[in-house]
Parts: C-alpha cells; sequence; structure tokens
C-alpha cells in the first residue's frame, strides 16, 4: 500500500495567505466565520445544527462531530455545533473550511486517507487560529510560551493549546524552505500592532533581527 503522508506545506501556506490578504483579520483572536465570509467565494456558509432542518439534513448523521461541512446545491455549508463554547466553534469552523479550501474529498470513509486529510485541516487550523510567526515574535521578546498564554491571547482549548506547543516543540523553524518563510515578514509587520499590545518591546531592548529583516526588504525595494 502506497504510504499516504499530510501536506503540512500546503496548510500552512495556505493559512499565511489567508493572514497575510485578509481584511477582517487584524489582530486575534479571529472571527473564523468572518473569513468563511470573505475567503468562501459566496460558497460556503456557517449555519448553526439548529438551522439543519431548513437544508432537509438530519445532525444525528453528524454522530460526535462538533461541526461538518456538506455539499448542498453545488454549494458548501458548514453546521457547527452551536451548545459548544465559542473556542471550539472557531476551530471546528476552522478544521471544516480547511476541508474546503484544500479541496479535500469529503465522502471519503474512514482509513487511510481520511486521517490524512484531517491532518491536514487540523494543521491549517492550528496556524490560522494560533500563527507561528506570531508566537515565535512573542517569545523571542522574552514572553513565557506556555498553555495558558495560548488559551488567553487566541482563545483557545486547553486541548488545543497543549497540541500547539506540542507541535511548536517538534519544529525546527531552521529547516523550513524559503517557500515557507515568505509570508513570515510580512506576518510580522500587519499584526506589529497587536504583538505590541500583548507584549510591549523593553525600553533596552533592540530587535536586530527584525531591523536587518525590514533593511534587506527596503534594500529589496530600491
Amino acid at each position: 500500500m502506497t504510504c499516504i503522508k499530510p501536506d503540512f506545506k500546503k496548510a500552512y501556506m495556505l493559512a499565511n495567505d489567508i493572514l497575510v490578504s485578509s481584511k477582517t483579520v487584524l489582530d486575534f483572536p479571529i472571527s473564523i466565520k468572518s473569513i468563511v465570509k470573505e475567503k468562501g467565494k459566496g460558497l460556503v456558509k456557517c449555519k448553526s445544527f439548529s438551522k439543519a432542518k431548513i437544508y432537509n439534513v438530519d445532525v444525528r448523521d453528524f454522530g460526535s462531530d462538533s461541526a461538518v461541512i456538506i455539499k448542498y446545491h453545488g454549494k458548501y455549508v458548514i453546521f457547527y455545533d452551536d451548545s459548544e463554547p465559542a473556542y471550539r466553534i472557531n476551530f471546528s469552523i476552522a478544521h471544516e473550511f480547511g476541508h474546503f479550501l484544500l479541496k479535500h474529498n469529503l465522502n471519503l470513509p474512514k482509513g487511510e486517507r481520511y486521517d490524512c486529510q484531517e491532518i491536514e485541516t487540523n494543521y491549517f487550523a492550528a496556524q490560522l487560529i494560533m500563527p507561528e510567526q506570531i508566537i515565535r515574535a512573542v517569545q523571542k521578546r522574552g514572553e513565557r510560551i506556555d498553555k495558558s498564554f495560548i488559551k488567553k491571547t487566541f482563545n483557545t482549548s486547553d486541548e488545543a493549546a497543549d497540541k500547539r506547543l506540542g507541535t511548536l516543540a517538534r519544529t525546527n523553524y531552521e529547516m523550513k524552505s524559503r517557500t515557507e518563510k515568505e509570508y513570515d515578514d510580512l506576518i510580522l509587520l500587519k499584526y506589529r500592532s497587536f504583538i505590541d499590545s500583548i507584549c510591549p518591546l523593553k525600553s533596552d531592548f533592540y530587535d536586530y533581527d527584525y531591523e536587518e529583516e525590514m533593511q534587506n526588504k527596503r534594500n529589496s525595494w530600491l
């Protein structure tokens, strides 16, 4: 059997593109519904489970899922459980929207390919909601990055915060490709005010790496 591996790079780059290009995301926590409306190109709607009957959908078919995306008359609807906490709804919708953006097969049976898609969308949602670039920038300024910080800053669950910390601990930033790093400066520039608000620069702190990056960018404009 052919080994199937999640395309982490694709999911990561897709989330980065949204972080840079979105006009609705200016700080954090993000509003995923606004992103779906902006980036769904009119093809995706978000509806609570309570609205499922209008679409002749039985929510009992969803099992224990917090959200699910279905194709409906050529378009897509993300149904979500509105009885759950806002942070869980946010992540669940981001996960399902990832299926749409990554052009996943929504009818796969449980198995290796299905698991691969689930891993990709979880990776996409985590980067969109808890951007690696922002976390590393704040850590670089001396902030303690723990579960409490992740939860407070990005409004996530304990589980999501723990998994994000685990993923980042296993990620060697220096090993990322040039392509994977191409959005880094743009993300740091766009969210510089947000970064300053959650971790102000100390009076004796000078960000040499940041200034070097910005100077290189200015030189490229000449």
